[in-house]
């Protein structure tokens, strides 16, 4: 996995095919889409994904009533078993994506976690030696929990795409 879509809870099936139909048009032909355990969330592998989410945001700026049930396309990094040793491991390795008068946030979206999110925020904060920003960080530390497994990600913020900010920015 090294992409989660978002969609209203139902509209998976939806969400897929219009996921996937993006997808093809830019020309990438490896497409992997699971439904999780979770509703509204599938798990995605693709070849390219950061081509495929800068090709995403222009198709949605170009053609914004195209794209009705995918909400949000987030990157993932490194996929590991959720146990805060490696957790904040793909952290410590991930934070050096973050340079040395950068800033960061740490954006946590647990489903059936084993841990509060303060006590991942505190662990996770002691494995980015940078500066805090909760308004504009220059980074943002993605922590996914999906029961055993955790997707970690170190992104800037304008990688995380949001349909719905796209569609107002327009």
């Amino acid at each position: 996995m090294n992409l989660v879509v978002t969609s209203a809870k139902g509209l998976e099936a939806r969400a897929s095919a219009e996921f996937k139909e993006v997808a093809l048009l830019s020309g990438i032909r490896k497409v992997s889409i699971e439904r999780s355990a979770y509703d509204g969330v599938l798990e995605v592998e693709v070849e390219n994904p950061k081509a495929l989410l800068s090709f995403f945001s222009e198709f949605v700026r170009s053609e914004p009533f195209k794209v009705r049930f995918v909400m949000r396309v987030i990157p993932v990094n490194r996929v590991v078993d959720t146990k805060m040793e490696e957790i904040t491991g793909a952290v410590s390795e991930l934070a050096a994506g973050i340079g040395p008068g950068e800033t960061f946030r740490i954006t946590i979206e647990a489903r059936d976690s084993p841990y509060t999110d303060r006590q991942l925020i505190d662990a996770i904060a002691d494995a980015v030696d940078r500066k805090v920003s909760l308004d504009l960080p220059n980074k943002i530390v993605f922590i996914q929990i999906f029961g055993e497994y955790t997707g970690v990600s170190v992104v800037s913020p304008d990688e995380i795409l949001s349909i719905t900010k796209l569609k107002r920015a327009n």
